[in-house]
């Protein structure tokens, strides 16, 4: 006659032979698993910590340099009636506010979005090809460029990279209007 053990017990069918240097074993491994994982989560803690420092660096060094561009493009603009450079430098000023709105969100979630980096590649080559003047360019490279354009307009609106959530920000404006 033989005896069946139900599908739970089955699972637990070596744990039955086991001697008690065996459980003291595992005692040790268990510990030690635990401060392996603990170590882990401490490290990537501080890690987490110190890249928002970093970020926050980073935020603060765009924000002067957005400070200064804008500065120096409102001098350029009373002085010089060089309207290309005027508006590659417009375009220019869009760019540092896109990188700085893409620092505070990986700040505040952790994650870009990809159409975002998107966006921002195709202003980036606009004021580049602005900068540049198109006139001076190669027929080679105007095309490759158009390619490159077309290709990340496609990947944006046919691509499934644009996301329909909606982030909830954590952020509170100081000045509250207080509705009664």
């Amino acid at each position: 006659m033989t005896l069946t053990l139900p599908k739970s017990d089955k699972a637990m069918e070596g744990s039955y032979m086991k001697n008690s240097t065996d459980e003291m074993d595992n005692k040790d491994e268990g510990k030690q698993v635990e401060f392996y994982f603990w170590i882990h989560s401490a490290f990537r803690r501080y890690i987490e910590v110190a890249m928002d420092l970093i970020l926050i660096g980073l935020v603060l060094v765009i924000l002067v340099f957005t400070i200064k561009t804008i500065y120096f493009l409102g001098t350029v603009i009373y002085r010089e009636t060089d309207i290309p450079h005027v508006i590659s430098e417009f375009l220019f000023v869009f760019i540092l506010v896109e990188v700085l709105r893409i620092l505070i969100i990986y700040i505040e979630f952790h994650h870009i979005s990809v159409d975002i980096m998107v966006e921002l590649a195709i202003v980036a080559i606009l004021r580049e090809l602005m900068l540049h003047g198109v006139v001076e360019m190669d027929t080679i490279k105007i095309a490759g460029v158009s390619l490159l354009i077309a290709v990340l307009g496609l990947l944006l609106k046919f691509g499934g990279i644009r996301t329909v959530e909606k982030h909830v920000s954590t952020y509170r404006p100081f000045f509250q209007s207080k509705s009664k």
